[in-house]
């Protein structure tokens, strides 16, 4: 009996044409074009009225001409921006194709030593069984089938290659006469636009769920078009997978960062300009932190996700959310809303947090995946002296806002949904609470800390997620949970009943400090991440689904004859909880 032995296939693995870094370089330098272009056309406008000191046929010239220039070298600026995305879209796509050919090496290497251990095995089966025949036959067919695969997957990198190339020459050639450069959309290939004429598209006004069903039409080609083209739209589409919009808001995070400190460096950086810079500044190093972050329990890198980047909303306050851990996949999902004083160029220590509840939902859980992302998506008050700070008005807008990121984050895993916890802190627990109750909030449980009060909900109950999957967690010595309403005081800014109370009705779980003060300060109110803290033990023990085995603490209580009483306030804190670590999320680099 003859046996074939499948050929050795493919022939040879080609590795993708182009240096990413390269590339790199090339997106840098055009951002710096764009950079200039936006310069001469602000100093054209600028300069434009010199009617005080210069007059006549050679002014009203000048006047005409500059009225020409400036807005022609905006136009420019946008299109070189929108080439210079292209490449850098390119390159991180050249980068994952690199790997991909990487990968089938390897699987290469490794059949082909297959085939020469089943050749040997043949020669040296001079005298075989009929059942060794039939074994050696079967290894053959697996390794025919094996090779077989690795030609599809090989056709598939050789299409994903020539298909990335060619939309980068598409960008090129949509930007390559004077005419398309100074229209509005010069730089954008024909298989972008096309893309985003599709019904679901997002900004056509589509939900969530009809977005997600664009995405998941488009071929690979057509996906990476649009995050080239549109990184804009695409990094904040509710709907969308969360590596598309962190692609996306990565292309935006390098294109700011390149031109507005080449803008900076000629000294034409406007005051707007400098908070968002120091905005995408402030993303870049929490990314980097979130991409560094190593998971103590199995020693592995659960990566980090720009899941939003708004640097220059709010009036420079900005909007950002960054992840720890695949936000696609994650069995256990939390959202964590900031309150007063939050903004995006703090967002490196909001991080921290985001790395601590990722730890303790890892280490006190019961082995499955996590994924943790800090949101800062609506407006926050300023300051203590804020009147906002006082008044629920903020805290309702953000509630909506909050509760159509939700129903984004649903709508992208709608066939694979996570259990996905939203934990409000301080104002946010406000805002949390208007999601929770006038919104529908599409989450399997809500966390309060540190909240000044719950916002329209009078009990619990009223929450969308149901009475028994509403928690709290209060610092006795915690100067901002005063401003809740409690039995027959209420505070005259209105928002709300304080969720630790008895007649509330939420799960409270411990939430002492051991720092905590003697008296009542502000300084517990920002101690509920720390590590090896009671807070932090039981909110990664409900991110991880358990919120039934959280150390559970009594309610406070407003007795007839007395104000408020926190039995908490005897009690002395403890840091002896399971599961403890030893890392700290703020040595990460």
């Amino acid at each position: 009996m003859t046996i074939e032995v499948p050929a050795s296939r493919p022939a040879s693995l080609p590795k993708p044409p182009g240096d990413a870094a390269q590339c790199d370089t090339l997106a840098e330098v055009l951002s710096t074009a764009a950079a200039r272009y936006e310069e001469f056309g602000e100093e054209a406008t600028r300069l434009r009225d010199l009617r005080n000191t210069w007059w006549g046929v050679a002014y009203d010239a000048y006047v005409a001409a500059s009225r020409k220039a400036a807005p022609e070298h905006s136009a420019m600026a946008g299109t070189v921006r929108r080439v210079g995305r292209a490449v850098t879209s390119y390159a991180d796509t050249l980068r994952d194709l690199t790997g991909t050919h990487d990968t089938l090496v390897e699987r290469k290497a490794g059949l082909d030593e297959r085939r020469t251990t089943l050749i040997a095995d043949i020669e040296a089966a001079a005298e075989a069984t009929p059942e060794m025949i039939a074994a050696l036959q079967q290894r053959a067919t697996d390794l025919g089938a094996d090779y077989g695969v690795l030609v599809a997957d090989h056709d598939t990198l050789q299409r994903r290659v020539g298909e990335n190339e060619d939309l980068l020459r598409q960008a090129f050639e949509a930007a390559d006469t004077l005419t398309e450069g100074l229209s509005g959309d010069g730089g954008i290939g024909e298989t972008a636009r096309t893309a985003m004429q599709e019904p679901g598209a997002p900004g056509s006004g589509a939900t969530p769920a009809q977005v997600r069903e664009w995405w998941e039409q488009l071929s690979d080609a057509e996906r990476e078009a649009v995050i080239a083209a549109y990184p804009g739209i695409i990094g904040s589409a509710d709907g969308l997978p969360a590596a598309t919009r962190d692609q996306a808001n990565r292309v935006l995070l390098d294109d700011d960062l390149a031109r507005l400190r080449a803008k900076e460096e000629d000294g034409t950086l406007s005051t707007a300009e400098r908070r968002v810079l120091a905005n995408a500044e402030a993303a870049r190093k929490a990314l980097t932190k979130a991409d560094g972050y190593v998971d103590p329990t199995d020693g592995e890198r659960p990566g980090g996700t720009l899941w939003l980047y708004d640097p220059a909303a709010f009036g420079g306050d900005g909007r950002v959310a960054v992840g720890v851990g695949d936000l696609d996949t994650a069995t256990d999902v939390s959202v964590q809303v900031p309150g007063i004083m939050t903004e995006m160029s703090g967002v490196g220590g909001n991080t921290d947090e985001a790395i601590r509840l990722y730890e303790s939902a890892r280490y006190n859980g019961d082995g499955s995946s996590v994924a943790t992302l800090f949101w800062l998506g609506y407006d926050t008050p300023e300051s203590p002296l804020d009147p906002a700070t006082y008044t629920p008005d903020r805290a309702a807008d953000g509630g909506q806002r909050l509760a159509d990121a939700v129903e984004g984050l649903r709508a992208s895993r709608s066939d694979d949904p996570a259990h996905l916890t939203v934990i409000g802190h301080s104002y946010g627990s406000t805002a949390t609470s208007y999601a929770a109750t006038d919104h529908d909030l599409a989450a399997d449980d809500v966390v309060l800390i540190g909240s000044p009060g719950a916002g329209p909900a009078d009990t619990a109950a009223d929450f969308s997620v149901g009475a028994d999957h509403v928690y709290d967690g209060r610092n006795s010595r915690d100067f901002v949970t005063l401003f809740g309403d409690e039995g027959a005081y209420h505070n005259p800014g209105g928002l709300g009943v304080d969720p630790s109370s008895e007649d509330f009705g939420a799960q409270r779980f411990e939430a002492e400090s051991v720092d905590r003060s003697s008296v009542v300060n502000t300084d517990d109110h920002s101690r509920y991440y720390d590590h090896d803290s009671e807070s932090l033990y039981n909110l990664g023990k409900i991110v991880d689904g358990h919120g039934d085995e959280v150390n559970a603490a009594a309610h406070s209580y407003d007795p007839w004859y007395w104000g408020s009483v926190d039995p908490e306030w005897s009690r002395e804190p403890t840091t002896d909880v399971p599961g403890r670590s030893d890392t700290r999320a703020d040595d990460v680099p």
